[in-house]
């Protein structure tokens, strides 16, 4: 009995440690004061660096058809016009303009954020973790649904959407 625990042990540590390197665009809504968590999952990141390992360049594209939360019904009805209207907007993408260094790995990023064929202009914080032979790539920050007028005049789902990337990129 010992050694099946250890042995479930061992390989749910493992498989917590292998998943720490994967790449991730999670969101979040409040929905009737319920929080609404989702995902995408597919998309690129392309960070570009120089030669100190200074972030020089971001670039974002996200498949919107594959928005994830779980329940499938949802899904399919976030794909629709007044949502995101995947048959007319396949991608939604994120590039950077300007980056500022604020301190050691820690940049305000000033971005192009298109979605639903609307680009807004807006500055994101940006976190390198660098690792052995990678860096991670982290920014959390929010965005007004109704700036890309995604989801109508909803009075029961609020207008700001919480955002989390992680991202992890070869040296």
């Amino acid at each position: 009995m010992r050694n099946r625990l250890l042995t479930v042990f061992v390989i749910c540590f493992s498989l917590v440690s292998f998943a720490q390197n994967i790449s991730s665009i999670d969101f979040g809504i409040k929905n009737l004061g319920i929080t609404v968590d989702g995902y995408f999952k597919t998309f690129t990141i392309e960070a570009n660096f120089d030669s100190n390992n200074k972030l020089k360049s971001l670039f974002g594209k996200v498949k919107v058809e594959s928005l994830r939360t779980g329940i499938e019904n949802r899904d399919e009805h976030l794909l629709e016009e007044e949502y995101f209207n995947a048959n007319k907007h396949e991608f939604i993408t994120l590039k950077s303009t300007a980056i500022n260094e604020k301190s050691e790995n820690y940049y305000l990023v000033s971005v192009a954020l298109t979605i639903k064929g609307k680009t807004k202009s807006m500055i994101i914080p940006v976190t390198l973790k660098e690792q052995s032979e990678s860096v991670q790539i982290n920014s959390d920050f929010k965005i007004n649904r109704r700036d890309f007028n995604v989801g109508g005049s909803s009075f029961i789902m609020s207008n700001t959407v919480k955002i989390s990337v992680v991202h992890y990129q070869d040296l």
